[in-house]
């Protein structure tokens, strides 16, 4: 469901620099989101802190979130590996449960037999209904697949696929729906998962020196519209700031990060 989605994108908040640099190993930060449904009649605001662990030696990391709102607890976790610079996810996992709903989305990425495994359970906004996927995927050979939180530390190590002019790309795996999904649109005989591109674009911002653009929200949430890309700011060592969305149905998602709480 899109709430499921949004507090998924806090796994890329981490401020986390390229394995094998010389300070700190270990950072925490603090976060904020506010989210609104149907123009703000429906609501929740979740906060909570983001810790990242990289181990140069062992070339390993690790992000975990964890945030509670009223009604609401979240926590979630992605490990992995280093090779060449990059960022590797291993797996992930998402526990969260909203005003008595939960939702779990695990993930492994078995790179010896290139195979991804995706296992999901949610449910639809209005009714509950449950959407399953449990499903495997062959890995693309010679194309990096990534999670969210992989996803931003190979770009601020600035290891994502780029066009040279702003613009970045990679794939990340997720549940797979139709074009026309509605909220409450529920298969009777279960989903299967994708490998689906995930795109945005920044150029620099001249008043903060750091990074300001869009992220393409179609292949995150069945909520988005193509024509309304998501808001977002980096500082100048392309760390997240802030992240602002419209979806369908008046909702909308604001995130803010505090560095160093």
């Amino acid at each position: 469901m899109p709430r499921r989605k949004f507090l998924s994108l806090l796994l890329v908040l981490a401020d986390v620099r390229p394995a094998g640099a010389d300070d700190a190993t270990r950072s925490q930060d603090s976060y904020k989101v506010d989210a609104g449904v149907l123009y703000g009649l429906l609501s929740l605001t979740l906060t909570g802190t983001i810790a990242r662990e990289v181990d140069p030696a062992a070339q390993r990391w690790r992000v975990t979130i964890d945030g509670r709102g009223a009604g609401a607890v979240h926590r979630a976790e992605s490990v992995g590996f280093v090779r060449e610079g990059r960022y590797y996810p291993t797996a992930s996992r998402l526990e969260q449960t909203i005003r008595g709903r939960d939702t779990t989305v695990s993930v492994g990425y078995d790179y010896a037999r290139g195979l991804v495994e995706y296992h999901s359970v949610s449910h639809t906004l209005f009714l509950g209904r449950r959407r399953q996927v449990d499903d495997t995927l062959r890995l693309p050979p010679g194309e990096p697949v990534d999670d969210l939180a992989s996803a931003y530390l190979n770009f601020a190590a600035n290891k994502l696929e780029s066009d040279g002019q702003g613009g970045y790309r990679t794939l990340i795996v997720r549940r797979a729906w139709k074009d026309n999904e509605g909220p409450d649109d529920a298969s009777p005989s279960g989903y299967r998962a994708m490998l689906a591109p995930m795109r945005f674009r920044v150029t620099p911002d001249p008043a903060t020196g750091g990074l300001h653009g869009h992220l393409d929200m179609t292949s995150l949430s069945s909520w988005a519209r193509a024509n309304q890309p998501a808001r977002v700011s980096f500082d100048a060592q392309r760390h997240l700031q802030s992240f602002e969305t419209s979806l369908i149905l008046g909702t909308t998602v604001t995130l803010r990060l505090a560095s160093g709480a």
